[in-house]
Formats: structure tokens, C-alpha cells, sequence
């Protein structure tokens, strides 16, 4: 045998050895690439149901935090009483918001069973992109508060108002409510 028919052979032993490698290679993964598939779909619906418990949970702390703000407990003290809670929240708007806070006053509560009633007037200066903000804070916040009703004027100080100059003046009726728990 020669040299180069030697190399040759070489060579072919090589390119076969290279061959068999790599069609075994691709048989092998094939079988971790099903299964990889398999564990990745795992991978995402586990991760889209901690998604949903997160939501549940941050749900269920608002609904907690919505009882005990709302709810006269059997053997639980307020250290502050809803009136002051109710006027720090309104402050706090006024604040974000940049309202013009014209008067606060509250009205006489009403109880009607298990539930006391606590009213408020509020005047108030803002734009009206501005009002729906308010509005979003009502609905967002940790206190029941419920929008009676209001209305709207123009603003005796119209110039200051959003970008197109409209500024309102607005009267404002709501509630917030304390329920007594049996």
C-alpha cells in the first residue's frame, strides 16, 4: 500500500467517523429536542398560572384592605378614625392631581342599620382631564366612596386651566361608608 492510498484511506475513515458522528449526534438530540419542546410549554404555563396568582393575590389584599378600612370589627380599634383617613386621601389628590382645593365640609353621618353613612361637600378647581383622574382615585382607593352627585362650572379663573385654557369649577356631593359587623 502507498502513501497516498494510505492518506486516502485515512481520509475516508475520517470522513465516515465524521459521518456516523454526526448522524448519531442528530438522532440523539432529536430525542432531547421533543423534550425540550415538552418542558418549555411546562415552563410557560407554570409561569402564566404564578402570573395569575400574583393577580389574585394582589386582588385579595385590596379586598382585605377594603374590609378593614370599611368595616367596624369586632376587636378591631381604629388608631385613626375614617374621617381623618377619608380627608389624608383627599389631601394626597389634591396634591398629585394639583386641584385647587376650594372647601371641604362634612356633613352630619347617618346610620340606616349596620351601615354609617359620612357625607362631604367638595369645591374644587381642576381641568377636566383632571376631574377623571379624581374620579380614578375614587375608584381605586382603599375607602367606599360614592359620587352623589356634582356639577360643573366654568371657572371664574379660566385662564389657568388645562392646555386649552378650560378650567372648571366644580361642586362636589359623596359618601363614605363604615358597616358594623353583627
Amino acid at each position: 500500500m502507498t502513501t497516498r492510498s494510505a492518506g486516502n484511506t485515512v481520509v475516508y475513515a475520517l470522513a465516515l467517523a465524521i459521518a456516523t458522528a454526526v448522524a448519531g449526534d442528530r438522532l440523539y438530540v432529536s430525542k432531547f429536542e421533543s423534550r425540550y419542546r415538552a418542558l418549555e410549554k411546562q415552563r410557560i404555563y407554570v409561569s402564566n398560572q404564578l402570573a395569575t396568582a400574583k393577580i389574585v393575590q394582589e386582588n385579595l389584599k385590596h379586598v382585605r384592605e377594603l374590609v378593614f378600612e370599611n368595616m367596624d370589627l369586632a376587636g378591631h380599634r381604629d388608631t385613626v378614625p375614617p374621617e381623618a383617613r377619608f380627608f389624608s386621601f383627599i389631601t394626597q389628590c389634591v396634591n398629585d392631581l394639583k386641584l385647587v382645593l376650594v372647601s371641604v365640609k362634612p356633613t352630619k353621618p347617618s346610620v340606616e342599620g349596620r351601615i354609617t353613612t359620612m357625607g362631604y361637600d367638595l369645591e374644587f378647581e381642576a381641568d377636566f382631564f383632571t376631574l377623571g383622574e379624581l374620579f380614578a382615585k375614587f375608584e381605586n382607593s382603599r375607602r367606599l366612596v360614592s359620587v352623589q352627585n356634582f356639577e360643573i362650572a366654568a371657572s371664574s379663573d379660566a385662564g389657568n386651566g388645562d392646555a386649552s385654557g378650560k378650567s372648571v369649577r366644580v361642586k362636589m356631593m359623596l359618601n363614605t361608608y363604615r358597616v358594623k359587623k353583627n
